[in-house]
């Protein structure tokens, strides 16, 4: 569905006009319909607002994206129009959080340009502190804030915004507005959704990898495996200047701001057909390519002057903060992209459901129902994002695993045919907290894959300096040009995420597992906790003592 097929539009308030046409700037939805209307129009009685809405279903703009100040009152619910209020729009939860709170104001930098006699009005409102958003650097809004601040008394403060948060906020809201019109005029049409959703699933998996590198090397790595899992091309190539005019393929400006960090080119494809479902899905990924880039930079330049001033600690400590700002970006997109499609897939699946019940050729139900299969499919795919994003958020700990075992294990067993025997010593080993995920997924591995096994044993022992946790069943087992493959993640099986985000939370700490039975036997996971990463009792109760 392009802008000019799906006839929405934008009403923003003047004072947020530029912040608009910046953050569309470059993107599909550049020359999208743009109304404004005056600022401060909701201090008045808001049922203009009605109207305002009904003259633009009149003249053909539907759905309505609905940007407003921060003194805009919310206007009445509507499944065609999502409001975007200034000042959270701009800034994270954690962001809004910090700089909000008792006697605080917060304006942008449109919102200072133009000032009135009105703003008098806010010398009685109890103002202690103004916070100036800088969401664009305009002298007259800096000398806006200071002669309010002065006027009313506060202390001012200001904050540089990047408009990426506000930009990705917007293209959602529109993407999803794309998405509901072509669900709306096409049920068949999900299957390319499905498609679509499948990138992106993939896409956030790895995304948080990329924002973690801090070298431009490893981010270029990281970036061209990425490309690589989406897009299969036999061709890849990168590169700090542009590649001549005429070159074939996909070429992707890495960019942040104005500034093109770096070119990646992508030829020669499996699926060529596709090229420009591949184009669209990279464009929405280059942003935060381009802030990853950005810290990497930082972090160099950082590490650089270590060497050389006494002031790199400061230094240091904002290069941490802008990654962990970006961390948490790729983490509010996460969030919210999945929320969206997991609502999204709710509803195809409804409406599979529906059409299965109408008086259909059984060729046509039998199609419906493998659409029902791979939407629940994705639904999976969905939630697994959520552990996986969630992976090395907090610190790793010490955690007893027999007690975890017995806590976790058991009651998933209970509901088998499966026995548990728990021979674990009382040892502690140090890990990401996500251990109780981990025994789930091999609980559940056994549960699943073990036809006709009776037991599933939990035993551990001494390997030299190390300890090695056993975890073995008596059922089928595992043929040997499998042993390794079932580490890697499955995206297209309904069962193939449980062990590779296994594999990926135990290295965390460095600690490995591999599968070691004979087939035909049973199989038998070995996780190698290495020398320093276990103990016999937890610090601070006696001395460790090895089994």
């Amino acid at each position: 569905m392009s802008q000019q097929d799906s006839g929405a539009g934008i009403l923003v308030c003047i004072n947020l006009r530029d912040e608009v046409i910046a953050a569309l700037r470059g993107t599909d939805y550049e020359r999208l319909p743009l109304i404004t209307f005056p600022s401060h129009t909701s201090l008045s009685p808001a049922d203009w607002k009605g109207e305002y809405l009904r003259s633009l279903r009149e003249a053909g703009v539907s759905p309505l994206i609905f940007v407003s100040c921060g003194c805009s009152h919310p206007i009445p619910a509507d499944r065609d129009v999502a409001h975007l209020r200034s000042p959270e729009v701009f800034l994270t939860d954690a962001e809004f959080g910090r700089l909000s709170g008792s006697g605080v104001y917060m304006v942008t930098s449109g919102f200072l340009t133009d000032l009135s006699p009105g703003m008098i009005h806010l010398k009685d409102a109890g103002i202690s502190r103004l916070v100036h958003l800088r969401t664009r650097y305009d002298p007259d809004a800096d000398a806006g804030a200071e002669m309010i601040a002065a006027e009313i008394g506060a202390d001012l403060e200001t904050y540089p915004v990047d408009l990426s948060i506000f930009s990705l906020r917007l293209r959602m809201e529109l993407l999803s507005a794309d998405l509901r019109a072509e669900r709306e005029n096409n049920v068949i049409g999900c299957q390319n959704l499905e498609s679509k959703v499948a990138d992106y699933t993939m896409a956030f998996d790895l995304l948080s990898d990329i924002v973690n590198a801090t070298t431009m090397d490893e981010i270029s790595l990281r970036i061209e495996n990425l490309l690589l899992i989406l897009f299969s091309p036999s061709v890849t190539e990168y590169r700090y200047t542009p590649f001549p005019d005429g070159t074939d393929g996909i070429i992707l400006p890495i960019r942040h701001g104005n500034d093109i960090l770096a070119w990646f080119r992508m030829d020669e494809f499996s699926t060529p057909e596709y090229i420009e479902r591949y184009r669209n899905t990279v464009e929405f990924l280059l942003p935060v390519f381009g802030l990853a880039m950005m810290n990497a930079r930082i972090y160099q330049q950082l590490h650089a002057a270590n060497e050389e001033k006494d002031g790199v600690i400061l230094r240091l400590r904002e290069m941490q903060e802008a990654l962990a700002l970006a961390n948490k970006k790729i983490n509010l997109l996460t969030a919210i992209t999945r929320h969206d499609i997991l609502n999204d897939v709710t509803v195809v699946v409804a409406h599979l459901d529906l059409a299965g019940d109408l008086p259909l050729s059984d060729e046509v139900k039998a199609t419906f129902q493998k659409l029902d299969e791979q939407m629940v499919s994705i639904q999976r795919k969905l939630e697994f994002t959520k552990d996986y994003q969630d992976m090395g958020l907090q610190a790793p700990a010490w955690h007893m695993i027999r007690s975890l075992v017995a806590s976790v294990s058991a009651p998933i067993l209970k509901t088998g045919s499966l026995s548990l025997l728990n021979d674990l010593p009382d040892v502690g080993i140090f890990t990401d907290p996500m251990l109780p995920k981990i025994i789930h997924n091999l609980t559940q591995n056994a549960l699943f894959h073990a036809r006709g096994a009776t037991y599933l044993r939990w035993s551990a022992y001494e390997a030299g300096a190390d300890l090695i946790i056993s975890i073995e069943d008596d059922g089928p087992g595992v043929p040997d040009n499998r042993k390794k493959s079932i580490f890697k993640p499955s995206f297209g099986r309904s069962h193939g995420f449980g062990l590779y985000l296994v594999q990926e939370i135990l290295a965390i700490t460095g600690i490995t597992i591999k599968e070691d039975g004979r087939y035909g036997e049973g199989a038998r996971f070995l996780i190698c906790v290495p020398e320093g990463r276990w103990r016999r009792s937890l610090p601070g109760t006696e001395e460790t003592d090895r089994i």
